[in-house]
C-alpha cells in the first residue's frame, strides 16, 4: 500500500557523511520520499570526523533538528533532558515498525525505563560478517604453508613469513579496539566490559582482570616484540591501514572480512595471484574455537525525533514507511523505472547504474552515493541486496562459511537497558577503570613488563569490576524477561 501524500511537510535531519559514501541532499530517493509521503527531508551531511562533537554541541545545548542519527550511548546520556520522541507511545500506530522489530528482538535493549526513544537501523537480506582471521593464501601456497589453524600456528605461518619478507609487517590493524576484543574472545578470555556465552549459559564479563586475559597480553607482546605485529598498530589510520594490505606490505589482519574485497581488487591489477582470503576461527590452547559474527542490523545508529517536532505523528507514520517493503524498496533502491527494476519481483538497479560503476574502487557505496540510498544515507531498514548485485562473490561465500563456522557466536552488540541510577554508577566506575585500562597497550608494546599484571588486575577489582558485572547481569535479566 503505497503512502498517501497529505499537506507537505518539511523536516530537518542531520546525519554523519561518511567518506565512503558521499551523503547528498538532493537525491533519487529524497524526491520520491517527498512523492509518496508528502514530507521533504532536508539533509544536512556532518562530516564523520566532526559529527560526535557537532551533534553532542546541539543536545547539550537543546537545539537538536527534527531528525538526529545518534547512538545508543548518546541516547542513553540525554534521554532525560525531554528532547527525544518516545516513539513506543505510537506503537499501534506502526505495523509495519512492530513487524520489523519482532525480528530484531535486541531492540529491546534500547528501552529506557519501559519507553523505546528511537528508530534503531535495522537488516533484510542480511550478509553475514565478523571481525575474523584474514591472510594471504596466495603466499601460503607459494611458499608450501598450510593454513593456521591455532593461534600457535599463526605464530609459526607469520614468523615464517617475516623471515622470507623482512621487511613487511605481517599482522597490522587499524587501531587496538578494531582487533583486540575479537583476538582475546578467540583466546578464550575477552577486552574490558563483553558478553561471553561459555560463562553461566551466557552472562556479561569484564575480561581484562581476569587470569584468562594474561596470556593474551603475553602473544600480542610476543608478536610485537618479533616485528609480526605492525609497531603502528595503534595509530593506523583507516587509510594506512588499508595502504599496508593493498599494497601487499602486510599479510594477515583480524577484523571486518568484507575490507578484504577492495584489498584483493587494488592488488589483483599488479598481482593476479594475491588473495586476502577469510579462514577458519582459530583453536586456543583449550582447544576450543571462538569467533564473534555481527549481529543482524545496524541497532548502535538510531534515529532519534525531536520531542518539539511540530507534527509527531507525521514523523511516526514517516518512519513506519519506511519499514515498510514499499519504503525499504525505494529508501535502498530508488525509483522504479528510474534507478531500479523488478526481476522475477525481485529489485535489481538498471543496467546502466551498473556498468557506470562496476569497475570502481567501491561500486556499490558509489552507486548507493549517487541515488541517496542505503546505510550511510537515511534507510532506517537497511537491503542487502544492492552487495549481492555489484560486489564479488566471494562476499557471499565467505556470508555462508561464517554463518557455518562451528566457532562463530553472534555476541549482542547493545548493552541491556540500565536504569538511571545503574546509569550513574556505571559512568563512576567507568571514570575509575579507564586510566587502569590504558595500560592494556604497554603490556603488548612491552612498555609495562607482564610480571606486573596481577597488580594491574587488582586494581581494576577494586575500582569497581565485581559491581560493574552485576549490575550488567542484573539488567540482562530484566531486559530478557
Amino acid at each position: 500500500m503505497k503512502a498517501q501524500p497529505t499537506e507537505p511537510v518539511t523536516l530537518k535531519l542531520m546525519r554523519s557523511d561518511h567518506p565512503a559514501q558521499a551523503l547528498r541532499t538532493d537525491s533519487v530517493v529524497l524526491r520520491e520520499i517527498e512523492t509518496r509521503t508528502g514530507i521533504k527531508l532536508e539533509i544536512e551531511p556532518i562530516p564523520l570526523s566532526s559529527y560526535t562533537d557537532k551533534k553532542r554541541a546541539l543536545l547539550t545545548t537543546d537545539h537538536m533538528p527534527d531528525i538526529l542519527l545518534i547512538n545508543p550511548n548518546e541516547l542513553s546520556e540525554f534521554v532525560r533532558s525531554g528532547q527525544f520522541l518516545p516513539i513506543s507511545d505510537y506503537m499501534e500506530q506502526m505495523p509495519h515498525f512492530r513487524s520489523v522489530a519482532a525480528d530484531h528482538p535486541q531492540i529491546q535493549r534500547l528501552y529506557v525505563d519501559g519507553k523505546l526513544y528511537g528508530f534503531p537501523v535495522t537488516a533484510q537480506h542480511f550478509i553475514q560478517g565478523g571481525r575474523a582471521p584474514m591472510i594471504r593464501t596466495d603466499l601460503l601456497r607459494k611458499l608450501g604453508l598450510a593454513v593456521p589453524e591455532s593461534f600457535e600456528e599463526l605464530y609459526a605461518v607469520l614468523s615464517k613469513l617475516k623471515m622470507i619478507y623482512p621487511d613487511s609487517v605481517p599482522w597490522t590493524a587499524r587501531g587496538l579496539s578494531s582487533f583486540f576484543g575479537a583476538v582475546a574472545f578467540g583466546m578464550g578470555s575477552g577486552f574490558g566490559m563483553y558478553f561471553d556465552p561459555d560463562i553461566r549459559g551466557g552472562s556479561y564479563v569484564y575480561g581484562s582482570n581476569k587470569p584468562a586475559f594474561k596470556p593474551v597480553l603475553e602473544y600480542m607482546n610476543r608478536l610485537y616484540r618479533e616485528g609480526l605485529l605492525d609497531p603502528d598498530f595503534d595509530v593506523n589510520t583507516q587509510q594506512i591501514w588499508s595502504d599496508k594490505l593493498s599494497r601487499g606490505q602486510s599479510f594477515f589482519y583480524y577484523d571486518n572480512n568484507t575490507f578484504a574485497l577492495n584489498f584483493n581488487e587494488t592488488l589483483k591489477r599488479s598481482n593476479p595471484d594475491y588473495k586476502l582470503e577469510l579462514i577458519p576461527y582459530f583453536s586456543n590452547d583449550g582447544g576450543t574455537k571462538r569467533g564473534s559474527l555481527y549481529p543482524k542490523g545496524w541497532l548502535t545508529d538510531i534515529y532519534v525525533i525531536s520531542s518539539h517536532v511540530k507534527d509527531p505523528t507525521r514523523v511516526i507514520q514517516l518512519f513506519d514507511w519506511l519499514y515498510s517493503p514499499e519504503g525499504a524498496e525505494i529508501s535502498n533502491f530508488g525509483k522504479l523505472g528510474e534507478t531500479y527494476e523488478l526481476v522475477n519481483g525481485e529489485p535489481r538497479f538498471v543496467d546502466s547504474l551498473v556498468q557506470k560503476y562496476k569497475h570502481s574502487a567501491d561500486p556499490v557505496r558509489m552507486l548507493l552515493s549517487e541515488i541517496g540510498a542505503g546505510l550511510l544515507a537515511i534507510s532506517p531498514h537497511v537491503d542487502d541486496r544492492p552487495s549481492r548485485q555489484l560486489s564479488n562473490p566471494d562476499l557471499f561465500r565467505w556470508s555462508e562459511q561464517l554463518k557455518n563456522d562451528p566457532g562463530a557466536y553472534v555476541i549482542p552488540s547493545l548493552a541491556p537497558a540500565f536504569t538511571k541510577e545503574e546509569r550513574e554508577r556505571l559512568t563512576e566506575i567507568s571514570s575509575k577503570i579507564a586510566p587502569i585500562e590504558q595500560e592494556v597497550l604497554k603490556f603488548i608494546i612491552g612498555a609495562k613488563p607482564l610480571r606486573e599484571f596481577e597488580e594491574f588486575a587488582e586494581r581494576l577489582t577494586l575500582s569497581g569490576v565485581p559491581e560493574m558485572e552485576s549490575i550488567y547481569n542484573n539488567a540482562m535479566a530484566r531486559t530478557v524477561k
